[in-house]
């Protein structure tokens, strides 16, 4: 388990964490964005107290879904009507769709409503920390997320804010080029990029409840054995299970995607799932934990953190794309169109927001990731168990 430079303190009975504002956020520029947003500067969101009170229950959908129709125009941005059976009547509610085409090269990541695909971005560290929109690299599109490590040490994150849960469910692409490197190569405290987490608290006030990191990177790419930490508990950690090292297939000048999936649970009850996928890699399973210990009783996840931490270096330049977050006890069920027919064959593949979803319909709107008009794809809905249907073929508009 790495070490982290932060100091626990008291709060509300429970040892957290609390670290300086200074220069994610200054005081100043808080009250600023909380009276923007209506919530007051005492506010700023959700915090562990508006955590459900019943024990934890995870949707189960039995069965395998199959897909008998699609219809409507499949290019980006359209609706279309997803028809069959074993879909479940437990969707996901997707708090943020970004692919960063609404945004200006060199601008910061906005905040203001509309202007992601589903969602917005509730903050972003402060300038000259703050993450970037850039044209230099991109997954679908023509834009990305940058975060700059040339400028300091820390997170260079955006933050979104929903309200309490127990099930979190993110896809995200990350790129690093072949001439940067993982921030903190060659630099005195050495790599470490921490890609994204999740926590509960309040996080604009420097409080973290049950705080889980997405990854971690403690090496240059590729990277070597017991250099990638799996998703574990970083602050508010006493009583949570950690996961320890696994692998991954990453390397420099590849788009790569990730999935996290969190469970909560308190009495070895909780799930932790990740897995990966890039242009020469099928879908690959980084790990998959039941039985854990993942939130303190009276805590719910409320923030997801994109580019949780990383070191300063001047090569550091690290970009993101398309990312998706879902919450709710069927964040898992989702659509998505791959390359393959078998969706664990599939080394591309772009996730749908859905809107409406039951158990013989769904409608969602179309992302099409880096898959062209013309281009033959297959349709795959995967229901709130994560058991995938067989791959529908169509063909792009």
């Amino acid at each position: 388990m790495c070490k982290h430079d932060v100091s626990p303190v008291e709060l509300g009975g429970r040892m957290v964490v609390q670290r300086f504002l200074n220069r994610n956020l200054v005081w100043k520029s808080l009250c600023t964005f909380l009276i923007l947003n209506a919530t007051g500067c005492g506010g700023g969101g959700s915090d562990s107290s508006s955590a459900p009170s019943s024990t934890p229950t995870i949707c189960t959908v039995s069965g395998v879904p199959s897909v008998s129709q699609v219809t409507g125009a499949l290019s980006n941005g359209q609706t279309v009507t997803i028809t069959g059976s074993g879909f479940g009547n437990c969707g996901p509610t997707v708090v943020l769709f970004d692919d960063f085409e609404k945004g200006t090269n060199g601008n910061p990541i906005s905040t203001a409503s509309g202007s992601a695909q589903v969602g917005h971005w509730t903050a972003v560290e402060d300038i000259p920390h703050n993450p970037r929109y850039s044209t230099a690299y991109r997954h679908s599109g023509s834009n990305c997320f940058l975060a700059d490590q040339s400028t300091g040490d820390g997170g260079h994150w955006a933050v979104v804010n929903f309200p309490g849960t127990y099930f979190v469910y993110a896809s995200y692409w990350v790129f690093l080029p072949s001439d940067r490197e993982v921030p903190g190569t060659g630099e005195s405290l050495g790599p470490n990029w921490k890609l994204a987490d999740i926590t509960g608290g309040n996080y604009l006030a420097g409080e973290y409840a049950s705080n889980w990191t997405a990854g971690v990177v403690l090496g240059d790419l590729p990277l070597a054995p017991g250099t990638f930490q799996l998703p574990n508990p970083w602050h508010d950690a006493a009583g949570l299970t950690e996961l320890g090292y696994g692998s991954t297939s990453w390397t420099k000048g590849r788009w790569h995607r990730f999935e996290n999936f969190y469970a909560g649970g308190w009495s070895g009850n909780g799930i932790v799932q990740m897995w990966e996928i890039n242009a020469s890699n099928a879908r690959t399973t980084v790990c998959d934990e039941a039985n854990l210990n993942t939130i303190h009783p009276g805590d719910a996840w409320s923030w997801f953190r994109l580019h949780a931490y990383a070191r300063q270096d001047a090569s550091g330049q690290c970009y993101y794309d398309d990312i998706y977050v879902a919450t709710g006890p069927g964040a898992r069920a989702r659509v998505e169109i791959g390359n393959a027919p078998n969706y664990e064959d599939c080394t591309n593949l772009a996730i749908f927001t859905p809107t409406v979803w039951n158990e013989t319909a769904i409608n969602a709107q179309v992302r099409s990731g880096s898959f062209l008009a013309g281009q033959n794809a297959f349709l795959f809905v995967i229901n709130a168990s994560g058991t995938a249907s067989a791959g529908y073929p169509l063909t792009m508009d």
